[in-house]
């Protein structure tokens, strides 16, 4: 029965501070016959082989996935590549929302902030 299992279910989908991903194992699909486009908000990445032999007879696989594209992620930055070992990772970076952090200097002043308060 393990011949009918897609092995595009081993998926991962991570959002980290400053980047957004998903990782497929595809190591059944070529580069050809993977496809990544963007509709929208949303990301589909679909896999199609026409029937081959493996050790338990002929199979063929197809497999599609959708993935909701982050309010922080720009659909043109997104980015896929596939891994030797036939991981394909989909991605792109997140906009920081937050204001780049900086130090505030202290000046020291010579005067009490309350008027009339003494330094003991």
């Amino acid at each position: 029965m393990h011949g009918f299992r897609s092995r595009a279910a081993g998926k991962q989908m991570r959002l980290d501070k400053d980047k957004f991903y998903v990782n497929l194992d595809v190591k059944h699909f070529s580069p050809e016959e993977l496809k990544v486009k963007v509709l929208g908000d949303m990301i589909e990445i679909h896999g199609k082989h026409e029937e081959r032999q493996d050790e338990h007879g002929f199979i063929a696989r197809e497999f599609s996935r959708k993935y909701r594209i982050p309010d922080d992620v720009d659909p043109l930055s997104i980015t896929s590549s596939l891994s030797l070992d036939g991981v394909l990772t989909v991605s792109a970076p997140r906009k920081q929302s937050d204001v780049p952090e900086r130090s505030i200097p202290i000046t020291r002043e010579d005067k009490p902030a309350i008027a009339g308060a003494q330094r003991k």
